[in-house]
């Protein structure tokens, strides 16, 4: 009876202990979560690249002398003074252009410019003329020198397709003035203005 005692209080403390280890709050702590964050597709903003500096178009100055834009020039002084009827003879323009440097300028076509500005009267007898060139260097601009002098020179005499009026204006008007390496000849009534415009150009 004894044993059976024992038996029944051991089978009962098991129990307990049993019921103990499993009866027990199962809920485990847990961390507490952090919220969510919804993702967002943030761009960065892109640094603006540093400006370039502005290159400068303007014709930069050379050795014989200030930057001078001739053709610019020339239309002022076709402004400022009245000619008649002057044309341009273009350097590029192998049909006439050439032809008429060629005819007027010897020489002048042969040489490596850096400006040819050449204006002359479409009616001969009128007698106006403008050319401006600007060589390279002072060779050149010496150069350019005697083919305006030489010019000048063959129309202030009588000879062929110069009408006597026109001489007469040559005589008094034509002008050759040379600025380092920019080099005119004018043939004008305003010439002596004409040719302190063009060294004022210079100052």
């Amino acid at each position: 009876m004894k044993k059976v005692i024992v038996l029944c209080t051991a089978a009962a403390l098991c129990l307990s202990l049993l019921s103990g280890c499993f009866g027990g709050d199962s809920t485990q702590s847990e961390a507490p979560s952090s919220p969510a964050v919804e993702s967002e597709n943030v761009q960065a903003t892109p640094t603006p690249a540093p400006a370039s500096p502005e290159v400068s178009e303007e014709v930069q100055p050379t050795p014989g002398g200030l930057a001078v834009d001739l053709a610019a020039f020339a239309q002022t002084v076709q402004q400022n003074h009245e000619f008649y009827s002057l044309e341009r003879a273009d350097p590029e323009d192998a049909e006439m252009g050439a032809v008429m440097l060629g005819n007027w300028y010897p020489g002048l076509t042969d040489l490596d410019l850096e400006q040819v500005e050449i204006y002359t009267a479409m009616v001969s007898f009128s007698g106006g003329e403008l050319a401006l060139v600007q060589a390279k260097n002072a060779g050149d601009a010496a150069k350019v020198r005697e083919i305006f002098q030489a010019r000048l020179d063959s129309k202030t005499t009588d000879g062929p397709g110069n009408y006597p009026e026109e001489v007469e204006m040559w005589q008094r008007s034509a002008k050759v003035a040379v600025n380092g390496n920019y080099v005119l000849l004018v043939n004008h009534e305003d010439s002596e203005a004409i040719v302190s415009e063009f060294n004022a150009l210079f100052a």
